[in-house]
This record gives structure tokens, sequence and C-alpha cells, in this order.
């Protein structure tokens, strides 16, 4: 009986230490997945900030509604009437008033500035497209539209 008492007293220490070993190792699987969590959320926050200097032109709201809207200038006929037709429509008239300060009509020199085919891309008064299947002018009628505007400077 003594020799089935030891096997008893083995078999308890035997499933005490696994269950320590076993206790350790989840443990130490719990603190790799907490440092990692921590880890990529500071990742995450480290990427979110802003690197832009304050009081740039950068920084300005502007500048981030003239990015957005080139960005969905390469998307559908909705995005183009709703995004960057708005924004285009602002920058020509105020590179138009800035170069002719004497007046006049406005919208008829942005007219005959842009010609007939890229004034119906700026045009405010052209109904918005509820479209979102067809695609857009594309940023290539944006870089043309900016740079018939730049002509008009020289």
């Amino acid at each position: 009986m003594a020799a089935g008492g030891i096997q008893a007293v083995s078999g308890l220490v035997g499933s005490v230490s696994g269950l320590v070993v076993m206790g350790s190792g989840a443990l130490l699987v719990i603190a790799v997945v907490i440092a990692a969590n921590l880890w990529l959320r500071w990742q995450r926050f480290r990427a979110a900030a802003p690197k832009v200097e304050p009081n740039t032109v950068e920084a300005s709201a502007a500048y981030r509604r003239y990015l957005v809207a080139a960005a969905w200038a390469g998307g559908s006929a909705r995005d183009w009437d709703h995004s960057v037709r708005p924004v285009l429509a602002e920058l020509v008239d105020l590179a138009v008033a800035e170069r002719h300060p004497a007046g006049g009509e406005l919208r008829g020199i942005a007219h005959d500035l842009l010609g007939p085919e890229l004034w119906a891309l700026v045009d405010r008064d052209v109904p918005r497209s509820e479209d979102r299947s067809t695609p857009g002018a594309g940023r290539d009628a944006v870089l043309r539209i900016l740079e018939r505007v730049e002509q008009d400077e020289h």
C-alpha cells in the first residue's frame, strides 16, 4: 500500500507542476499579446500624428480641401460634380478676379479663357450628376484647366 500512496503523491505533484508550467505558458502568451497590441497602437498613433508644421500652406484647411478635390478627380461623374467642380470653379473665379481687377463679367472672361469644353467642367450652373457608374472628367481635365488658367498669367 505504501507504493500506491507514493504513486498517488507523485501523480499529484506531477499534475500540480504541469498546471504551473501550463499557467506560466498561458501568462507568457497573454503578455506577448498585450505587448504586441500596445506596440501596434503606438505605431498607429505615431503614423496618425500630423507631420505638417503649423502656419504653413500645407496646414491650411483650403489646401487640404484642394487635395481632397484632386483625389476625387479620378472618380465618377457624381464625384466630379459634387467634389471637384465646386473647388475648380472657386479657383478659376479667384484667378480670373485677380488677373482682371477692373471687374467686368468674370464668368464671361472665365468662359473665354477656358473655352467651351473646359468651361462645361467648371460651370456651376451645370446640374449635378448622381451617376456613380460613369467616369468623371479625370485628372487630365483638372491639369488642362489649371494650365489654361496659368497661361492667362503670362
